[in-house]
């Protein structure tokens, strides 16, 4: 499947390291590799000196943010001062005193669980001017926690944005500035908006105390980024939650809607044989990595946008054509207070009226976004080959092979995880126990790389092996409960 207009977060193979992306596949970059050293313990005395050496001779290529605004309050002149004035929205002040702009409640987080918390960054405004990066800090509470951050551009006209800057409790900087695809702790790219979950890689350890973290916002994605950013101002939170228990099976809650009765009403498609094995698939993909489906609504988008959706369009635009965009939207309006994630069936995945993915996910997904595609993952399912499962008899795997194999797939997307191999043999997982296909080729298909594609994680999975490393990753996410 070839991916010249589909886009992911992409990772150029470095040595002892792999990584990728899938159904968001779409730009794979020629960029070079810089190694980062997430193996290091950040508890170390080791890891303190290779940050402080990395602050005093640091890459040029790194986002300036404008440090006047973002400076914080002397802590006794606050003190002094009595109680903070009342924060108000939009006005780009810090009325409080504490050092943060329009946290408070001016840009809503994701619905949340009872055992989920927002932290509120507030806004950083990008300046154009040359200067040392000003870090949001998140503290956190507990070994292992997991945690995601969430950028959304709140200008006028949408960049770029993505997660440069990562800095452990002991200072060590685990995300690599102007590097990003190259570093254990991906965050990932995307327009108007982007997220980095915290621990992506097995190497990477989530430890207790102060991360600091830092967004960017350009007008092209990274490869030809030049270390200034477009002047605007992003909105920054993170969602946490205590880490799962070694022993606890994890649950992914999913919102499931019918679009446009695909690839049937869903009163008749929770009741279906197909649909059974489709969730019996995914449960027993899941058990390796101590998950499985949680609490699953199944919801009619019907009516004029069940018939416009039915066959989203323009999926990779970014503007107001993006059909895949305004799906998600109308489907807000029917679960609103969801903290759950989405997901929407469809019966093709189209840009500019060509195929262009079975599945598409947010990387890095957030659980409770109604309405928002961080939120979301869609799968096309096509009527004729649901008419095919529907004559199969009740035993039948078709079903699952098909698209219980690729709902998984997506869900390994939405949980932070990239492609094993992408199609063209470039880009790899930096997941160090995940395979590798040096296959050299025009495209990796599975007959190429027999043993790999058995992998879920493969661009084009033809089975649902998944590894230890993947595992520990997704069990960091949010969005499993």
């Amino acid at each position: 499947m070839a991916p010249p207009r589909r886009f992911a977060a992409a990772h150029r193979r470095c040595p002892g390291s792999a990584g990728a992306a899938w159904a968001l596949v779409a730009l794979a970059w020629l960029a070079g590799c810089t190694r980062v050293d997430d193996s290091t313990d950040p508890d170390s005395s080791s890891a303190a000196d290779a940050s402080q050496a990395s602050d005093s001779a640091g890459p040029l290529d790194v986002p300036y943010f404008d440090t006047a605004k973002d400076a914080k309050p002397d802590s006794d002149a606050v003190a002094e001062a009595g109680p903070a004035a009342k924060e108000l929205c939009g006005n780009n002040l810090d009325e409080d005193g504490d050092g943060l702009i329009d946290e408070a409640g001016c840009y809503p987080g994701p619905n949340l669980r009872a055992d989920q918390v927002w932290t509120d960054l507030g806004t950083i405004d990008l300046a154009n001017a040359a200067g040392p990066a000003a870090l949001r800090t998140f503290g956190a509470s507990v070994k292992n926690q997991g945690i995601l951050a969430v950028a959304r551009d709140i200008s006028p006209s949408k960049g770029y944005v993505w997660a440069e800057t990562l800095v452990s409790p002991s200072g060590l900087q685990v995300l690599s500035p102007g590097a990003w695809t190259t570093s254990g702790n991906r965050g990932y790219v995307g327009l108007g908006q982007s997220t980095l979950l915290f621990g992506m890689a097995p190497q990477v350890s989530v430890v207790a105390g102060p991360w600091s973290l830092g967004f960017t916002r350009a007008a092209t994605t990274p490869p030809s980024y030049k270390g200034t950013p477009l002047a605007g101002r992003l909105h920054v939170g993170v969602v946490s939650r205590p880490e799962l228990p070694i022993n606890q099976v994890g649950k992914l809650d999913l919102d499931v809607f019918c679009v446009g009765g695909v690839p049937m009403p869903c009163a008749e498609l929770a009741n279906s044989a197909p649909w059974k094995k489709i969730v019996g698939r995914i449960d027993a993909v899941w058990k390796a990595a101590g998950l499985q489906l949680g609490e699953v609504t199944l919801v009619d988008l019907s009516g004029e946008e069940g018939v416009k959706f039915k066959y989203l369009d323009n999926v990779f635009a970014g503007d107001s054509s993006n059909e895949l965009n305004a799906v998600y939207a109308a489907t807000g309006k029917l679960r609103p207070q969801s903290t759950a994630a989405t997901l929407v069936l469809v019966a093709a995945i189209q840009d500019n009226g060509v195929i262009a993915a079975a599945g598409l996910s947010q990387l890095g997904g957030v659980a409770g976004y109604a309405g928002q595609r961080l939120g979301g993952m869609a799968v096309a399912i096509q009527e004729d080959q649901w008419q095919v499962a529907l004559k199969q008899p009740p035993e039948s795997a078709y079903a699952g092979d098909v698209w219980g194999l690729v709902i998984s797939h997506e869900i390994g997307h939405f949980l932070g995880l990239w492609h094993t191999d992408e199609s063209d043999g470039s880009l790899h997982d930096p997941i160090e126990d995940t395979p590798l296909c040096d296959k050299v080729g025009e495209v990796l298909t599975p007959a190429l790389c027999p043993v790999q594609s058995k992998y879920l994680m493969f661009w084009s999975p033809k089975g649902g092996t998944l590894t230890a490393g993947q595992s520990k990753v997704v069990r960091l996410s949010p969005a499993v409960r």
